[in-house]
């Protein structure tokens, strides 16, 4: 795997993020005028009748993602306003209202920490480490692509032993270790 490839899923990851994931989240996973990310989205990407605000770790999933605009290409002001609405809802919120986890399996988490460890050793200090690293980054990002992201800006949190999705929502949390994991990927550009 070559720096060009690995610079093309970069590419990947910047259109994803910057015209698809942000732009879903700030219209429509956002409860505006009440500040904050809604909990979840349905799988038509779409709120449901009666959303609700997201909790805290939600909320600061997707912060996570939305302080990636600058270098996604996505409105830093919108971005900003977003952001601030969510740490102001954050301070509203009951400290002991319920917090929502990620699946554990064959699941989002999984694929987006497989994806961070990888690129970490792509910048490794030998260059045959850093070309497995590459490779095995790349492998990584195909398998989040093609399985994880979906086209329109969600994602699915992990699968069941069936090969089905485990939940029928977008939970907002899910954006943390998608941010964790793209965050390299997209600086990766700026080198």
């Amino acid at each position: 795997m070559s720096l060009k490839a690995l610079q093309r899923r970069a590419r990947e990851a910047r259109h994803w993020l910057g015209e698809r994931a942000l732009p879903l989240w700030s219209e429509v996973g956002f409860l505006h005028g009440e500040g904050g990310f809604i909990q979840a989205l349905e799988m038509n990407h779409r709120p449901s009748p009666e959303p609700e605000p997201g909790d805290a770790a939600g909320q600061q999933a997707l912060i996570s993602l939305f302080e990636l605009a600058p270098r996604v290409g996505f409105d830093v002001e919108t971005a900003q306003t977003r952001i601030t609405e969510a740490r102001a809802a954050m301070e509203k919120m009951d400290q002991d209202s319920p917090v929502h986890s990620l699946p554990a399996g064959r699941s989002l988490a999984v694929v987006c920490d497989e994806m961070r460890t990888r690129l970490a050793s792509y910048t490794g200090a030998g260059v045959e480490d850093a070309i497995l690293g590459a490779k095995a980054a790349s492998r990584s990002f195909d398998q989040l692509m093609d399985e994880f992201l979906t086209p329109e800006g969600g994602w699915i949190m992990g699968y069941d032993k069936m090969g089905l999705p485990v939940a029928q929502e977008i939970p907002a949390i899910g954006a943390g270790p998608i941010a964790a994991a793209l965050r390299p990927l997209v600086l990766l550009l700026e080198a």
